[in-house]
């Protein structure tokens, strides 16, 4: 974008130059009519020859004056349309520097989501372990206390069985004719 910039400033300093050159050629040639015409007229008979000369050479300017003025009418049509298009290329980039300061701050915004994303999983799976590590623990005490229950059912089941056969021996020694009537 500078260097299209470098280019039309440039070609604006040629364009200068050339309307400078022809304004002072322009100049010259109508100094030179001025002066034909008056030597016209001061030897206007003595030099019809070099009247029908300079009529020429006055054509022939009128001819490159028209040329000239041409090209300075197509050099101001270029240079209003290069300054239409410098016009548009500056809001391009001012249109682009605004987009990218955009794009950049949705950049951050993302970044910071990202982290938090990130931070709330690494919080989300810390909490996964404490909580797997309390299932474990739970699941070691159940059993333990399984294990105990298990282990006091048992003892009962022992006990249960040795008072029955203690009661059985108790009522056999308080009754004894009920077990000879059984047998």
């Amino acid at each position: 974008m500078l260097e299209q910039l470098q280019r039309l400033q440039t070609h604006f300093g040629v364009l200068k130059n050339q309307l400078k050159h022809f304004q002072d050629e322009n100049k010259l040639l109508l100094k030179e009519k001025v002066d034909s015409d008056e030597q016209m007229h001061a030897q206007i008979t003595q030099k019809n020859s070099v009247i029908t000369q300079t009529q020429d050479q006055v054509d022939n300017l009128n001819e490159q004056l028209g040329h000239v003025q041409n090209q300075f009418q197509t050099l101001n049509v270029d240079a209003t349309a290069l300054a239409e298009r410098y016009s548009r290329l500056e809001k391009s980039c001012t249109d682009l520097k605004n987009r990218f300061q955009e794009i950049l701050s949705e950049r951050n915004e993302l970044r910071l989501f990202k982290e938090k994303m990130l931070s709330e999983q690494r919080h989300a799976q810390q909490e996964i372990q404490n909580l797997q590590k309390e299932r474990e623990r739970l699941i070691q005490k159940n059993d333990h206390a399984k294990a105990k229950v298990e282990a006091i059912i048992q003892r009962l089941a022992v006990l249960g069985t040795e008072q029955d056969h203690h009661a059985q021996e108790i009522q056999q020694l308080a009754h004894p004719s009920e077990n000879h009537e059984e047998a």
